[in-house]
Protein backbone atom coordinates (compact mmCIF):
# COMPACT_ATOMS: atom_id res chain seq x y z
CA UNK A 1 0.00 0.00 0.00
CA UNK A 2 2.76 1.98 0.65
CA UNK A 3 3.03 3.12 -2.96
CA UNK A 4 -0.78 4.24 -3.22
CA UNK A 5 -0.74 5.91 0.21
CA UNK A 6 2.81 7.86 -1.17
CA UNK A 7 1.31 9.05 -4.37
CA UNK A 8 -2.22 10.45 -3.07
CA UNK A 9 -0.49 12.05 0.28
CA UNK A 10 1.89 13.62 -1.84
CA UNK A 11 -1.77 14.81 -4.35
CA UNK A 12 -3.93 15.72 -1.20
CA UNK A 13 -0.87 17.44 0.58
CA UNK A 14 -1.88 20.86 2.18
CA UNK A 15 -1.65 22.69 5.65
CA UNK A 16 -4.47 22.66 8.09
CA UNK A 17 -5.84 22.55 11.23
CA UNK A 18 -5.85 18.85 13.53
CA UNK A 19 -9.81 19.44 14.26
CA UNK A 20 -9.43 18.94 17.99
CA UNK A 21 -12.43 21.79 18.40
CA UNK A 22 -14.31 23.37 15.86
CA UNK A 23 -14.38 26.65 14.66
CA UNK A 24 -10.74 26.97 15.02
CA UNK A 25 -9.24 29.87 16.12
CA UNK A 26 -8.82 32.59 13.31
CA UNK A 27 -12.73 32.38 12.91
CA UNK A 28 -14.34 33.13 16.29
CA UNK A 29 -16.34 36.33 16.24
CA UNK A 30 -16.74 36.99 19.70
CA UNK A 31 -16.11 39.11 22.54
CA UNK A 32 -18.04 37.31 25.71
CA UNK A 33 -17.43 38.17 28.97
CA UNK A 34 -15.86 35.34 30.97
CA UNK A 35 -18.37 35.04 33.97
CA UNK A 36 -21.48 35.06 31.36
CA UNK A 37 -20.28 32.11 30.11
CA UNK A 38 -19.79 30.34 32.96
CA UNK A 39 -23.19 31.14 33.96
CA UNK A 40 -24.67 29.87 30.78
CA UNK A 41 -23.09 26.62 30.53
CA UNK A 42 -25.37 24.32 32.55
CA UNK A 43 -22.31 22.24 33.36
CA UNK A 44 -22.58 18.68 34.85
CA UNK A 45 -19.33 16.63 34.36
CA UNK A 46 -16.41 18.15 32.66
CA UNK A 47 -12.85 17.20 31.28
CA UNK A 48 -10.59 19.28 33.39
CA UNK A 49 -7.32 20.45 31.68
CA UNK A 50 -4.57 22.39 33.25
CA UNK A 51 -1.84 24.21 31.49
CA UNK A 52 1.43 24.39 33.28
CA UNK A 53 3.83 26.72 31.58
CA UNK A 54 7.20 26.02 33.43
CA UNK A 55 10.43 24.47 31.48
CA UNK A 56 13.55 24.68 32.96
CA UNK A 57 15.14 25.08 29.53
CA UNK A 58 14.04 25.72 25.93
CA UNK A 59 13.57 22.94 22.91
CA UNK A 60 13.56 24.96 19.78
CA UNK A 61 11.64 22.73 18.19
CA UNK A 62 8.74 23.66 20.79
CA UNK A 63 5.36 25.24 19.38
CA UNK A 64 3.91 25.68 23.13
CA UNK A 65 3.04 28.56 25.32
CA UNK A 66 5.91 28.40 27.91
CA UNK A 67 7.78 29.98 30.22
CA UNK A 68 11.64 29.46 30.81
CA UNK A 69 12.80 29.79 34.32
CA UNK A 70 15.23 28.29 36.62
CA UNK A 71 13.19 29.46 39.64
CA UNK A 72 10.54 27.62 41.69
CA UNK A 73 9.84 30.95 43.04
CA UNK A 74 6.72 31.52 40.67
CA UNK A 75 5.19 28.41 40.89
CA UNK A 76 2.95 28.48 43.93
CA UNK A 77 1.53 32.05 42.88
CA UNK A 78 0.59 30.64 39.68
CA UNK A 79 -1.18 27.78 41.28
CA UNK A 80 -3.04 30.14 43.53
CA UNK A 81 -4.63 32.13 39.83
CA UNK A 82 -5.43 28.33 38.78
CA UNK A 83 -7.65 27.80 42.14
CA UNK A 84 -8.81 31.58 41.64
CA UNK A 85 -10.04 30.71 38.18
CA UNK A 86 -11.24 27.36 39.17
CA UNK A 87 -13.52 28.62 42.07
CA UNK A 88 -15.37 30.81 39.34
CA UNK A 89 -16.32 27.22 38.08
CA UNK A 90 -17.10 25.66 41.71
CA UNK A 91 -19.55 28.47 42.93
CA UNK A 92 -21.60 28.19 40.25
CA UNK A 93 -21.72 24.90 39.79
CA UNK A 94 -20.85 22.59 43.39
CA UNK A 95 -22.07 19.95 42.24
CA UNK A 96 -19.90 19.90 39.44
CA UNK A 97 -18.42 16.21 38.57
CA UNK A 98 -14.57 15.63 37.16
CA UNK A 99 -14.59 12.87 34.01
CA UNK A 100 -10.64 13.46 33.98
CA UNK A 101 -7.52 15.60 34.70
CA UNK A 102 -4.96 16.66 32.34
CA UNK A 103 -2.22 18.37 33.25
CA UNK A 104 -0.11 19.37 30.16
CA UNK A 105 2.51 22.19 29.47
CA UNK A 106 5.51 23.26 29.15
CA UNK A 107 6.36 20.35 31.93
CA UNK A 108 4.12 20.60 34.63
CA UNK A 109 6.47 17.78 36.63
CA UNK A 110 9.20 20.75 36.98
CA UNK A 111 6.67 21.88 39.71
CA UNK A 112 7.33 20.77 43.32
CA UNK A 113 6.47 17.92 45.25
CA UNK A 114 4.60 20.56 47.71
CA UNK A 115 3.36 22.26 43.95
CA UNK A 116 1.67 19.53 42.86
CA UNK A 117 0.03 18.36 45.98
CA UNK A 118 -1.08 21.15 46.45
CA UNK A 119 -2.87 22.61 43.39
CA UNK A 120 -4.21 18.77 42.79
CA UNK A 121 -5.52 18.67 46.18
CA UNK A 122 -7.67 21.92 46.30
CA UNK A 123 -9.06 20.71 42.48
CA UNK A 124 -10.18 17.67 44.24
CA UNK A 125 -11.41 19.29 47.44
CA UNK A 126 -15.09 18.68 47.87
CA UNK A 127 -15.21 17.41 44.26
CA UNK A 128 -17.07 14.72 42.97
CA UNK A 129 -15.11 12.13 40.56
CA UNK A 130 -16.81 9.92 37.83
CA UNK A 131 -16.10 6.50 38.51
CA UNK A 132 -14.29 6.59 35.58
CA UNK A 133 -12.12 9.00 36.15
CA UNK A 134 -8.28 9.24 35.61
CA UNK A 135 -5.51 11.64 35.63
CA UNK A 136 -3.06 12.10 33.01
CA UNK A 137 0.10 14.42 33.41
CA UNK A 138 3.21 15.24 30.79
CA UNK A 139 6.33 14.75 31.86
CA UNK A 140 9.98 15.31 31.07
CA UNK A 141 12.31 11.91 31.12
CA UNK A 142 14.91 14.39 32.34
CA UNK A 143 12.81 15.02 35.68
CA UNK A 144 12.29 11.78 37.22
CA UNK A 145 11.01 11.96 40.89
CA UNK A 146 9.54 8.58 42.41
CA UNK A 147 7.83 10.41 44.81
CA UNK A 148 5.73 12.29 42.51
CA UNK A 149 4.32 9.97 40.55
CA UNK A 150 3.33 7.95 43.48
CA UNK A 151 1.63 10.95 44.68
CA UNK A 152 -0.23 11.32 41.24
CA UNK A 153 -1.10 7.46 41.47
CA UNK A 154 -3.07 7.90 44.94
CA UNK A 155 -4.90 10.29 43.36
CA UNK A 156 -6.50 8.23 40.35
CA UNK A 157 -3.52 9.60 37.81
CA UNK A 158 -2.89 6.84 35.59
CA UNK A 159 -1.77 7.84 32.09
CA UNK A 160 1.42 9.56 31.33
CA UNK A 161 2.51 11.62 28.18
CA UNK A 162 6.35 11.31 27.53
CA UNK A 163 8.19 13.77 25.88
CA UNK A 164 10.70 11.20 23.81
CA UNK A 165 10.55 13.19 20.47
CA UNK A 166 13.63 10.73 19.38
CA UNK A 167 16.65 8.39 20.96
CA UNK A 168 19.17 9.50 18.75
CA UNK A 169 21.45 12.26 21.62
CA UNK A 170 23.08 14.56 18.84
CA UNK A 171 19.78 14.97 17.11
CA UNK A 172 18.17 15.62 20.88
CA UNK A 173 21.00 18.08 21.44
CA UNK A 174 20.77 19.97 18.08
CA UNK A 175 17.18 21.04 19.34
CA UNK A 176 18.70 21.57 22.80
CA UNK A 177 17.44 18.73 24.55
CA UNK A 178 20.10 17.25 26.42
CA UNK A 179 18.08 13.66 26.70
CA UNK A 180 19.28 9.64 27.35
CA UNK A 181 17.51 6.73 25.89
CA UNK A 182 17.90 5.46 29.63
CA UNK A 183 16.11 8.48 31.34
CA UNK A 184 12.92 7.69 28.91
CA UNK A 185 13.41 3.70 29.81
CA UNK A 186 13.71 4.64 33.53
CA UNK A 187 11.11 6.76 33.64
CA UNK A 188 8.64 4.31 32.44
CA UNK A 189 10.06 1.51 34.52
CA UNK A 190 8.92 3.86 37.42
CA UNK A 191 5.69 4.64 36.19
CA UNK A 192 5.14 1.01 35.65
CA UNK A 193 5.71 0.44 38.99
CA UNK A 194 3.62 2.78 40.58
CA UNK A 195 0.36 1.93 38.88
CA UNK A 196 0.75 3.49 35.79
CA UNK A 197 -1.17 1.68 32.97
CA UNK A 198 -1.17 3.85 30.28
CA UNK A 199 2.00 5.28 28.66
CA UNK A 200 2.12 7.61 25.84
CA UNK A 201 5.72 8.06 23.91
CA UNK A 202 5.87 11.58 21.50
CA UNK A 203 7.73 11.77 18.80
CA UNK A 204 8.63 14.43 16.15
CA UNK A 205 9.67 13.59 12.41
CA UNK A 206 11.60 16.18 10.70
CA UNK A 207 14.50 17.50 12.65
CA UNK A 208 17.33 18.79 11.78
CA UNK A 209 19.92 16.02 10.74
CA UNK A 210 17.04 13.26 11.72
CA UNK A 211 17.28 10.30 8.77
CA UNK A 212 15.00 7.34 8.03
CA UNK A 213 17.65 5.08 9.53
CA UNK A 214 18.27 7.02 12.32
CA UNK A 215 14.37 7.49 12.98
CA UNK A 216 13.95 3.50 12.69
CA UNK A 217 16.37 3.30 15.70
CA UNK A 218 14.03 5.52 17.32
CA UNK A 219 10.69 3.68 16.80
CA UNK A 220 12.41 0.04 17.34
CA UNK A 221 14.03 1.90 20.75
CA UNK A 222 10.69 3.45 22.01
CA UNK A 223 8.78 -0.16 21.19
CA UNK A 224 11.11 -2.11 23.33
CA UNK A 225 9.37 -0.21 26.21
CA UNK A 226 5.65 -1.66 25.01
CA UNK A 227 3.94 1.78 25.44
CA UNK A 228 0.09 1.55 24.81
CA UNK A 229 0.24 4.90 22.81
CA UNK A 230 2.64 6.92 20.74
CA UNK A 231 1.90 9.88 19.17
CA UNK A 232 3.97 10.75 15.92
CA UNK A 233 4.31 14.72 15.29
CA UNK A 234 5.76 16.12 11.98
CA UNK A 235 7.91 19.25 12.92
CA UNK A 236 5.87 22.24 12.85
CA UNK A 237 7.59 25.63 12.26
CA UNK A 238 4.55 27.64 13.73
CA UNK A 239 4.54 31.48 13.23
CA UNK A 240 4.34 32.38 16.69
CA UNK A 241 7.42 30.79 17.65
CA UNK A 242 9.18 31.69 14.57
CA UNK A 243 12.34 33.48 16.66
CA UNK A 244 12.85 30.52 18.60
CA UNK A 245 12.58 28.11 16.09
CA UNK A 246 15.27 29.74 14.07
CA UNK A 247 17.30 28.58 16.81
CA UNK A 248 17.10 25.18 14.98
CA UNK A 249 20.40 26.62 13.14
CA UNK A 250 21.42 26.27 9.54
CA UNK A 251 19.90 22.62 8.15
CA UNK A 252 18.21 21.58 4.98
CA UNK A 253 14.86 21.37 5.90
CA UNK A 254 13.15 18.17 4.62
CA UNK A 255 11.20 18.34 1.57
CA UNK A 256 7.11 17.33 1.43
CA UNK A 257 8.12 13.72 -0.43
CA UNK A 258 11.00 13.00 2.21
CA UNK A 259 8.83 13.92 5.16
CA UNK A 260 6.06 11.63 3.63
CA UNK A 261 8.88 8.92 3.31
CA UNK A 262 9.39 9.34 7.45
CA UNK A 263 6.21 9.08 7.92
CA UNK A 264 5.21 6.26 6.18
CA UNK A 265 7.87 3.86 7.10
CA UNK A 266 7.24 4.53 10.40
CA UNK A 267 3.59 3.85 10.44
CA UNK A 268 4.65 0.51 8.50
CA UNK A 269 7.19 0.11 11.71
CA UNK A 270 4.23 0.80 14.06
CA UNK A 271 1.53 -1.60 12.61
CA UNK A 272 3.90 -3.91 12.34
CA UNK A 273 4.63 -3.56 16.06
CA UNK A 274 0.76 -4.45 17.13
CA UNK A 275 -0.37 -0.59 17.06
CA UNK A 276 -2.98 0.52 14.92
CA UNK A 277 -3.33 4.44 13.65
CA UNK A 278 -6.36 6.49 15.60
CA UNK A 279 -5.76 9.41 13.01
CA UNK A 280 -3.73 12.53 13.07
CA UNK A 281 -0.24 10.29 13.80
CA UNK A 282 -1.91 8.97 17.12
CA UNK A 283 -1.18 5.04 17.45
CA UNK A 284 -2.56 3.08 19.84
CA UNK A 285 -2.02 -1.36 20.88
CA UNK A 286 -5.53 -0.80 22.51
CA UNK A 287 -8.40 -1.91 21.45
CA UNK A 288 -10.60 0.39 23.74
CA UNK A 289 -12.49 3.53 22.35
CA UNK A 290 -11.41 7.53 22.27
CA UNK A 291 -12.78 10.67 21.54
CA UNK A 292 -10.97 13.84 20.53
CA UNK A 293 -10.14 16.94 22.69
CA UNK A 294 -7.66 19.56 22.22
CA UNK A 295 -5.09 17.43 24.38
CA UNK A 296 -5.30 15.08 21.64
CA UNK A 297 -6.63 11.30 21.60
CA UNK A 298 -8.49 10.17 24.88
CA UNK A 299 -10.29 7.84 27.00
CA UNK A 300 -11.78 10.02 28.81
CA UNK A 301 -15.34 10.86 28.92
CA UNK A 302 -17.14 12.85 25.80
CA UNK A 303 -17.58 15.69 27.99
CA UNK A 304 -17.25 19.72 27.84
CA UNK A 305 -13.49 20.72 28.16
CA UNK A 306 -12.89 23.08 30.55
CA UNK A 307 -9.34 24.85 30.73
CA UNK A 308 -7.79 26.56 33.48
CA UNK A 309 -4.26 28.40 33.31
CA UNK A 310 -2.42 30.54 30.49
CA UNK A 311 -3.52 30.69 26.86
CA UNK A 312 -5.48 27.49 27.74
CA UNK A 313 -8.88 26.95 25.33
CA UNK A 314 -11.94 25.55 26.93
CA UNK A 315 -14.70 23.82 24.64
CA UNK A 316 -18.31 23.55 25.66
CA UNK A 317 -21.63 22.65 23.94
CA UNK A 318 -22.15 26.13 23.58
CA UNK A 319 -18.77 28.13 23.75
CA UNK A 320 -15.11 28.04 23.16
CA UNK A 321 -13.01 30.37 25.56
CA UNK A 322 -9.27 31.39 25.68
CA UNK A 323 -7.41 32.54 28.64
CA UNK A 324 -4.67 35.15 28.42
CA UNK A 325 -1.95 33.85 26.89
CA UNK A 326 0.79 36.45 28.12
CA UNK A 327 1.84 34.94 31.57
CA UNK A 328 2.05 38.13 33.82
CA UNK A 329 -1.28 39.48 32.34
CA UNK A 330 -3.02 35.97 33.49
CA UNK A 331 -1.59 36.50 36.88
CA UNK A 332 -3.48 40.28 36.95
CA UNK A 333 -6.49 38.63 35.44
CA UNK A 334 -7.05 35.03 35.78
CA UNK A 335 -10.60 35.38 35.25
CA UNK A 336 -10.37 36.90 31.89
CA UNK A 337 -10.60 35.84 28.77
CA UNK A 338 -8.96 37.41 25.61
CA UNK A 339 -10.79 35.60 22.73
CA UNK A 340 -14.10 33.29 22.51
CA UNK A 341 -17.29 32.50 20.10
CA UNK A 342 -20.02 31.66 20.37
CA UNK A 343 -21.24 28.22 18.16
CA UNK A 344 -23.79 28.45 15.54
CA UNK A 345 -26.17 25.43 14.54
CA UNK A 346 -23.91 24.54 11.64
CA UNK A 347 -21.09 24.50 13.67
CA UNK A 348 -22.29 22.20 16.25
CA UNK A 349 -23.67 19.74 13.18
CA UNK A 350 -20.19 20.42 11.60
CA UNK A 351 -18.19 19.49 14.78
CA UNK A 352 -19.90 16.63 15.52
CA UNK A 353 -19.42 15.21 11.93
CA UNK A 354 -15.71 15.85 12.77
CA UNK A 355 -15.73 13.74 16.17
CA UNK A 356 -17.16 10.56 14.11
CA UNK A 357 -14.76 11.15 11.09
CA UNK A 358 -11.50 11.47 13.80
CA UNK A 359 -13.17 8.54 16.80
CA UNK A 360 -15.66 6.19 14.83
CA UNK A 361 -14.42 5.95 11.91
CA UNK A 362 -18.09 6.57 9.90
CA UNK A 363 -20.15 9.89 9.71
CA UNK A 364 -23.28 10.73 8.24
CA UNK A 365 -23.81 14.08 6.56
CA UNK A 366 -27.64 13.94 7.29
CA UNK A 367 -27.83 16.65 9.46
CA UNK A 368 -25.61 19.04 7.34
CA UNK A 369 -27.59 18.42 4.34
CA UNK A 370 -31.32 19.14 6.24
CA UNK A 371 -29.70 21.82 7.36
CA UNK A 372 -28.71 23.34 4.26
CA UNK A 373 -32.04 22.11 3.14
CA UNK A 374 -33.82 24.50 5.64
CA UNK A 375 -31.75 26.90 4.99
CA UNK A 376 -31.83 26.96 1.34
CA UNK A 377 -28.48 25.96 0.59
CA UNK A 378 -29.01 23.02 -1.83
CA UNK A 379 -26.16 23.67 -3.98
CA UNK A 380 -23.97 23.22 -0.37
CA UNK A 381 -25.39 19.72 -0.46
CA UNK A 382 -24.74 19.14 -3.90
CA UNK A 383 -21.09 20.61 -3.55
CA UNK A 384 -20.77 17.98 -0.43
CA UNK A 385 -21.43 15.03 -2.66
CA UNK A 386 -19.33 16.19 -4.65
CA UNK A 387 -16.37 16.43 -2.68
CA UNK A 388 -16.97 13.06 -0.94
CA UNK A 389 -17.23 10.73 -4.57
CA UNK A 390 -14.02 12.19 -5.19
CA UNK A 391 -12.88 10.70 -1.74
CA UNK A 392 -14.55 7.59 -2.87
CA UNK A 393 -13.02 6.64 -5.81
CA UNK A 394 -9.54 7.32 -4.12
CA UNK A 395 -10.45 4.61 -1.82
CA UNK A 396 -10.47 7.02 1.24
CA UNK A 397 -14.05 6.43 1.74
CA UNK A 398 -16.90 4.04 1.14
CA UNK A 399 -20.64 4.96 1.36
CA UNK A 400 -23.68 2.84 2.13
CA UNK A 401 -27.06 3.77 3.41
CA UNK A 402 -26.24 7.47 4.07
CA UNK A 403 -23.61 6.53 5.84
CA UNK A 404 -19.90 6.93 5.38
CA UNK A 405 -17.14 4.82 6.25
CA UNK A 406 -13.20 5.79 6.13
CA UNK A 407 -11.71 2.63 4.89
CA UNK A 408 -7.64 1.73 6.51
CA UNK A 409 -6.26 3.53 3.91
CA UNK A 410 -8.79 6.76 4.40
CA UNK A 411 -7.01 7.14 8.26
CA UNK A 412 -4.13 8.73 7.20
CA UNK A 413 -6.19 11.46 5.22
CA UNK A 414 -8.90 12.56 8.57
CA UNK A 415 -7.53 15.85 8.12
CA UNK A 416 -8.05 15.85 4.15
CA UNK A 417 -12.15 14.39 4.80
CA UNK A 418 -12.60 17.40 7.12
CA UNK A 419 -11.44 19.73 5.17
CA UNK A 420 -13.78 18.88 2.52
CA UNK A 421 -16.84 18.57 4.56
CA UNK A 422 -15.42 22.39 5.75
CA UNK A 423 -14.69 23.83 2.34
CA UNK A 424 -17.99 22.45 0.90
CA UNK A 425 -19.98 23.64 3.63
CA UNK A 426 -18.48 26.90 3.95
CA UNK A 427 -18.27 27.80 -0.31
CA UNK A 428 -20.20 26.26 -2.72
CA UNK A 429 -18.00 27.35 -5.81
CA UNK A 430 -15.13 26.06 -4.24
Amino acid sequence: MSKELKDLLLNLHTRGRRYSYYPSLPDWNGDYDKVEIIKSLSLKKINLYIHIPFCASLCTFCGCNIKVTRSSDQFQSYIEKILEEWKLYKEEYPQIELASIYLGGGTPTYLTLDNIKYLIDNILEGTKCDQTFFGTIETDPRLLQVEKLKYLSSVGFNALSIGVQDTNTETLANVNRHQSFDQVRALVNCARENGFSEINLDLIYGLPFQTLKSFEKSLNDVLTLKPERIANYPLAKVPWQMDLQNALGIYRPLGTEDMYDLYIHSDEILKSNGHRLLGMGHYSNQEKHYNRNITGYTSALNAPLIALGTSSISNTDQYLFQNDKILEKYHQYPNRIVTSHKKKKNEVILESIFQDINCNGTFSLLDLHNHHTVNSNEQKSETLIRHMNMLIEYKILEHKNDVYKITELGKHFNKTICQSIEKAHSSPQN
